[in-house]
C-alpha cells in the first residue's frame, strides 16, 4: 500500500529514496536523440536519475551519500 509520502518525491531527495547505499552507472542510449544517457539506477534495480555524462552522474551518487559500485 502506498501512503501520500512516497507518491511526493521531489527531485532533491529522489536519490535518498533507495533502501541500500549503493547505486551503479548504465550507458543507455536515448533513441529519439541517438545521444548517451548514463542512468543512475539503486542496487535494487530503480531508476533514480539520468545525466548526460559519466562524470556528473559519479558526483551525484557521491553528493548524495550513496557508494558507486561497478556491475562488472
Amino acid at each position: 500500500m502506498t501512503n501520500e509520502t512516497d507518491k511526493k518525491i521531489t527531485d532533491k531527495n529522489l536519490f535518498n529514496y533507495t533502501s541500500s547505499g549503493y547505486a551503479f552507472i548504465k550507458k543507455e542510449n536515448n533513441s529519439d536523440d541517438c545521444l548517451d544517457i548514463f542512468n543512475v539506477y539503486g542496487s535494487d534495480g530503480v531508476l533514480l536519475a539520468g545525466f548526460e555524462n559519466e562524470d556528473t552522474a559519479l558526483a551525484a551518487i557521491i553528493q548524495s551519500g550513496l557508494e558507486p559500485t561497478s556491475l562488472h
